[in-house]
This record gives C-alpha cells, sequence and structure tokens, in this order.
C-alpha cells in the first residue's frame, strides 16, 4: 500500500519532492500507526466486502487512496440485525483467507470492531484461523474495568490467527467524558496501555457518543473544536495519550457529514468544514481520521502531507541536535528553529513525511486535494 496511490507517476513528480513511502500490515508498529490514516468504517452486515478487497474495488474510484478499513459489529449494526452480521462477517474472513495473499496485501489494512470481549471470544471459534487476514481488533467503550478483559481476548484472538493482532482502544464512556471522573479514568487506562503499549496501534476517540451523552449533535458548519464540553475531553486525552516519550497516536474523531455528488471541490459546507476539522486535528496532535463515507478519504489524508518548508525546518533540526543545541535560521529565514524544543516535533515530522510524502516547492497539500478531486470528477464522464 501507499498513500496517493491514484496518483500517476507524472502526478507524484510534479507535486512531491519526496514520494510517500509504501507500507504493509507487517510494517513496524510506529510508521504503521501513522499510515493508517482515513480510517473508514463498514458494517459487518455488508455481504461484498470480501469481493471488494480482492477485486481492487476498495482501491478505485470514489475509494482511491483507502489504507484502512474497519468492519464494524458495533454501532453500525442494528440489535436485531447482530446475529447475521456475525455470520456475514465470520463467512467474508473465510472468502479473504482462502485468496491470493497477493490480492490481500494489495488491499486495505483490515480491522474488526466488537462490542464486547465475550463476542471477540465467539467469533475466534467460529472464524477461527481465517482472523489471520484482521491486522487488529478495535475495543469499544474501553474502561478500566473493561480494559484487560479486551486484551485477554485479544491474545486468544491472535493464537488462533497465528499473527500478533494489534489493539485499537476507543475511548467514548460517560467516565472518561464527565469532569469529576475524567482524571482518575484516564490515568488508570493509561497505566493499562502503558503496560500494552507494544500490542496497541492507535488510541482512538468517539466524539459522537460523547456528544450523546449531552443531547448533543453538531451542524455540519461546526467542528468539533466549536463544542466545548467535547473540545475539553479531547484535550485531555491528548494530553494523557499525546506526549512524545511514550509513543502513542492517537487518532482523530469522526466527522458525520459529507456531501455525496458534489462535483466542485469544497462546493459544500460539509467539506469545507471537514478539512477545516482535519487541520484542527493536526495542529493539536491527532493523526489520521475516523471516516463513515468514502468521499471523506482524501480530504483526511492530503491534510497530512508534509509541506517543503515544514520537513526542510524538521530535517535541519534532526541533523544538527546530534552535533549542538541553541537556535539555527531556518532555510526560509522565516521562523526560529531551536534545537532541544523542537526536536520531538522535527522527528513526528520526518516519520509524517516518510509515510505522506514532500510536497515539492511552491505546493500546499490543498493543491493535491484539487488534484484528486478533479480526476474523480473527470472520470464520471
Amino acid at each position: 500500500m501507499r498513500h496517493f496511490n491514484g496518483l500517476t507517476d507524472s502526478d507524484l513528480k510534479t507535486f512531491f519532492k519526496h514520494s510517500p513511502a509504501e507500507f504493509n500490515r507487517d510494517t513496524e508498529r510506529e510508521t504503521l500507526s501513522l499510515a493508517l490514516g482515513a480510517a473508514l468504517y463498514t458494517p459487518g452486515s455488508r455481504v461484498d466486502f470480501a469481493q471488494k478487497i480482492l477485486t481492487g474495488d476498495y482501491n478505485n474510484g470514489v475509494f482511491a487512496g483507502l489504507t484502512t478499513l474497519i468492519v464494524c459489529l458495533e454501532d453500525a449494526v442494528a440489535d436485531t440485525e447482530l446475529k447475521q452480521a456475525e455470520k456475514n462477517t465470520v463467512g467474508e474472513f473465510k472468502k479473504l483467507e482462502q485468496a491470493n495473499a497477493e490480492q490481500l496485501i494489495a488491499g486495505p489494512a483490515l480491522f474488526l470492531r466488537v462490542r464486547t470481549p465475550e463476542q471477540l471470544d465467539q467469533l475466534v471459534k467460529n472464524a477461527g484461523t481465517a482472523l489471520s487476514v484482521l491486522t487488529g481488533i478495535v475495543f469499544p467503550k474501553c474502561s478500566p474495568v473493561t480494559l484487560p478483559s479486551f486484551f485477554e481476548a485479544l491474545d486468544r484472538a491472535s493464537e488462533v490467527a497465528g499473527r500478533m493482532l494489534y489493539a485499537l482502544p476507543l475511548l467514548e464512556t460517560k467516565e472518561v467524558l464527565y469532569s469529576e471522573s475524567r482524571e482518575q479514568t484516564l490515568s488508570e487506562l493509561y497505566s493499562i496501555m502503558q503496560s500494552q503499549a507494544e500490542r496497541i496501534l492507535t488510541v482512538r476517540v468517539g466524539a459522537t457518543d460523547f456528544s450523546s451523552l449531552y443531547g448533543l449533535r453538531r451542524p455540519a458548519e461546526r467542528t468539533i473544536y466549536d463544542v466545548h464540553v467535547i473540545r475539553d475531553c479531547l484535550m485531555a486525552i491528548l494530553n494523557r495519550f499525546g506526549r512524545a516519550e511514550d509513543g502513542f497516536t492517537v487518532s482523530g474523531p469522526v466527522y458525520e457529514h459529507f456531501s455525496s455528488g458534489e462535483r466542485l471541490w469544497l462546493s459544500s459546507k460539509p467539506e469545507e468544514t471537514l478539512w477545516e476539522e482535519v487541520q484542527l486535528d493536526i495542529l493539536n496532535g491527532f493523526k489520521g481520521k475516523t471516516c463513515i463515507h468514502p468521499s471523506q478519504i482524501s480530504i483526511v489524508n492530503a491534510g497530512h502531507i508534509v509541506t517543503l518548508e515544514a520537513y526542510e525546518d524538521a530535517k535541519l533540526i534532526l541533523n544538527e541536535s546530534s552535533k549542538r543545541n541553541g537556535v539555527l535560521q531556518s532555510a526560509k529565514r522565516n521562523k526560529m528553529n531551536e534545537v532541544k524544543p523542537h526536536l520531538s516535533w522535527a522527528k513526528k515530522i520526518a516519520a509524517q513525511a516518510e509515510v505522506y510524502g514532500v510536497l515539492n516547492e511552491n505546493y500546499q497539500p490543498i493543491d493535491v486535494l484539487n488534484h484528486i478531486r478533479a480526476s474523480q470528477v473527470s472520470n464520471q464522464y
């Protein structure tokens, strides 16, 4: 897999000084966690997700650029449809297990979102070695009480799968949101996750579940950062799990509005707002984002492309960090680069640049996004 794989070689030369690197589910954890990017959910009741993976449908058209697909057996499936969705999911995994390995490698990394540890155990019994097609398991509604049980179930799933499956804990409960319990809950969750850090691919957050606890729903023209009670919780999560020395990757919350059928880039308020929210996500320390519609994929991933100016500053800091401290003059002569306080930032930018690429001079991420959208529109005719 590689981000922006829908671009031609000519496009890559035009826009990128350093093209995005290839990766797969066996890439080292630190790089893979950053590379997940736009993570698209699909319900476990969808009868054709295996075929779409094997035929490459998830690599083309509106899905171009998708590197992370999460099959959901939780909120995306009605309680009355759960048994059938579980049966369907197991059947689709078995189809994938029988497929050519190269077909699987070419498709997005596959994850499963379950409801409970008990459900995961049952799926282990029913799917058996077919769980080997997965990269990891999303743990919903994590609490200090449930999280250890999820890890124990993950152990059993990994043993049957014959490979280590990653954990993707999802923070979305009232104990995390409510101010009187937040600090203690996050502290306990952090302690558990720190002991299991090598098995955690990303920490995820559930802004929609948080909002529901207050009966709130943001309109299309507002980012999640405008909902202050949710914003404060998100910042508390980043404060606990976003620290440079810990190495956790925290993924941004879902934006639940989308515009389908729009022919002009940024021609709708949902697209404008999502682009703004992605910038705010990255500014605050989130990497990647949960998506609910394929039109969001290119918006999220393009927001992570590194500009040449940022890359040159980061490389300068990294190159000089082993020689000396102090202040360095930026290549653009427009900012202060300090080796010690900017070193952690520089390391993150270098890692992000490897995965998402570095732009040529005078290009911005929005330029790549406009080109991708223009190509998608032209292909409709």
